[in-house]
């Protein structure tokens, strides 16, 4: 996604118990091209379009021990400037917090919210410039 602004969607995220099925599925329907990044004790696949050279999503594996709480989903992800801030205004207006302020390396800062309806959304604020 390239050069979003504040409050638009930076950033996309496949959450599955079965990332090869996934990247294998999304090859052959959208012909995404994947690169692994080592985080910590897990492996990240980021994803790009076959005519695209820049990431536009990741794809992430739900541990085995909590694939019975966590259903698989994609999370969408919303560049705000300042992630604390936002947070507080989501609060204030009926959000709960599911995930508190998360450091993801040194990419950035993210956190997920519930809305009101109860939809799920992260919240990104990026540390590069």
């Amino acid at each position: 996604m390239n050069n979003p602004q504040f409050g638009e969607f930076c950033w996309n995220e496949l959450v599955t118990p079965n990332v090869i099925a996934a990247k294998e599925f999304y090859r052959h329907v959208l012909g995404w091209q994947y690169t692994e990044e080592a985080v910590g004790d897990m492996i990240y696949t980021l994803f790009r379009t076959s005519t695209g050279d820049q990431s536009i999503g990741g794809i992430l594996e739900i541990p085995k021990d909590k694939q019975d709480k966590i259903p698989p989903h994609w999370m969408g992800y919303i560049l705000v400037e300042n992630l604390e801030d936002t947070l507080a205004k989501a609060i204030k207006h009926g959000a709960t917090v599911k995930v508190s302020v998360t450091k993801a390396g040194d990419f950035g800062l993210f956190a997920v919210v519930v809305d009101p309806t109860g939809a799920h959304i992260a919240l990104w604020q990026s540390l590069k410039s």
